[in-house]
């Protein structure tokens, strides 16, 4: 069970289909609010597109955006050529950062098998 009062690092990234932003990492951090901010802030520098660690933070433009004490935005750019128009194609990709402490954890409960019914007795499964 994750720790209560713990810091976490919250990464989000926004969708294709919906464009809305989705929670697509967590990272636990060992330690307190200054070396979550540390953290979160490090990330937001080095963070790929899809909110993963970069292999090469400098292969892309970045615009890193401290919203708020523990929050930041971040705009990554790509730039890459385009065959068909001959000239230069940039795609924007934003990335949100944010440091926030564990105020309540509960794990699902397991889960259990359905119970044998008409149908599943009737072909040997119950």
């Amino acid at each position: 069970m994750d720790d209560v009062g713990s810091w976490w690092i919250l990464v989000e990234t926004t969708t294709w289909t919906h464009r809305a932003w989705e929670l697509v990492r967590t990272v636990p951090v060992d330690g307190d609010r200054d070396r979550a901010l540390a953290r979160a802030a490090e990330l937001a520098r080095t963070c790929g597109a899809s909110g993963g660690d970069s292999d090469d933070p400098g292969a892309t433009g970045r615009r890193v955006f401290r919203v708020s004490e523990t929050n930041w935005l971040v705009e990554i750019a790509h730039s890459r050529w385009d065959e068909s128009t001959g000239s230069p194609s940039t795609t924007t990709t934003h990335v949100r950062v944010s440091a926030a402490v564990l105020e309540h954890a509960h794990e699902p409960p397991p889960a259990e098998p359905p119970p044998p019914g008409p149908l599943r007795r009737a072909f040997g499964r119950g």
